[in-house]
């Protein structure tokens, strides 16, 4: 446990320090998105939701967010989602269960996007869906990177404590 708070204080940080470094016009990597789904892909669903909601509230507190209180939204429900997904590699076929956990994400980046570019929304529904595409794939790079090293499937074998 203590290591998965030190991962979550870095995963923190990391969101902290490097957003505003890695910002392309206004579309920023959530790191936090990343380690909430594998922690709760790790742990239980409620410790997962309670952890979204803290870390969400934190972020805002920060000023990491964008608004108050739309990250500890989307984390808490990333994680609730996410927590249906413990244990249930060996029972899907592969490449459903793969679609769930991005389709998983693609609606926190969905919800992210629509609140922060409500206005682009309204006036220009092709850029939004611009911002929305290139906001989820600017984080899923990084996920990918992470899936070298610790895939999904592996994660989701995870025993629940």
């Amino acid at each position: 446990m203590i290591k998965q708070i030190y991962i979550g204080l870095g995963a923190f940080l990391l969101q902290f320090i490097l957003v505003d470094i890695l910002s392309i016009k206004m579309i920023r990597p959530d790191f936090l998105v990343i380690y909430i789904f594998y922690f709760t892909l790790l742990n239980a669903k409620y410790k997962g939701i309670i952890l979204g909601f803290i870390i969400g509230l934190l972020s805002d507190l920060t000023g990491v967010g964008s608004y108050f209180g739309l990250t500890s939204l989307t984390l808490s429900l990333t994680a609730y989602l996410t927590g249906f997904l413990n244990g249930k590699y060996e029972r899907l076929l592969p490449y459903f269960f793969h679609s769930i956990w991005v389709s998983i994400l693609l609606l926190h980046f969905y919800i992210i996007t629509y609140v922060r570019f409500q206005i682009l929304y309204e006036s220009s529904t092709l850029d939004f869906l611009f911002k929305f595409i290139f906001t989820f794939g600017y984080t899923m790079m990084f996920f990918v990177v992470i899936q070298f090293f610790f895939p999904v499937k592996d994660a989701s074998r995870a025993q629940i404590s």
